[in-house]
């Protein structure tokens, strides 16, 4: 072997070591995007939580259907994700003035009230669209649909959900909030 070919290998495994050191997949295996994370707004108090972090929270998986103001239906799926009233513990107490502001990515906005924090004061549907009463709807920020990590063109890797115990129990999808990025607590 010539000086010129030694020195091509040697640094062709120097290269190599060095690259299976320093290249490494820093997304998460489970969702693909291990980058993202949600910031929680209170009080003056400031939280921020990993994808990872709302995968260790108790889940709950329900029925997800949701229809646009067009009238287009999406699902039946079923969703998976960390419950809500879980995520928005550590910021205390609710009153009967309390507001949640989730923010999407995208800068869309769509706000909460005490009622609706408890899964209550929802509009649903049956699946001939009309309008049904005394559905239990459970909020989540859901990060699995059909038991996939959520998608990004689905608003993943977390988008909040209205699940539901009932197939066919259908909400309404303006709520859906696609690419939550924060939550800001009023009271």
């Amino acid at each position: 072997m010539n000086q010129k070919t030694g020195w091509l290998a040697v640094s062709l495994i120097v290269l190599s070591l060095f690259m299976s050191g320093c290249i490494t997949d820093d997304t998460d295996e489970n969702t693909g995007d291990e980058n993202w994370n949600l910031t929680l707004e209170w009080d003056g108090n400031t939280q921020h939580m990993s994808l990872s972090d709302i995968r260790k929270m108790p889940s709950y998986t329900g029925h997800a259907y949701l229809v646009s103001t067009t009238g287009i239906r999406y699902g039946p799926y079923i969703g998976t994700g960390a419950l809500l009233s879980d995520i928005i513990g550590p910021m205390g107490e609710l009153n009967e003035t309390s507001r949640l502001y989730l923010y999407g990515s995208d800068e869309y906005l769509w706000v909460l009230d005490n009622i609706q924090l408890k899964g209550e004061g929802y509009i649903t549907f049956d699946e001939n669209l009309s309008e049904t009463e005394n559905q239990i709807i459970t909020p989540v920020l859901m990060y699995e649909l059909d038991g996939k990590p959520l998608s990004e063109e689905d608003g993943g890797p977390v988008r909040f959900a209205l699940l539901s115990e009932n197939p066919g129990v259908i909400t309404e999808g303006s709520g859906w909030v696609k690419w939550v990025s924060k939550l800001e607590l009023h009271r």
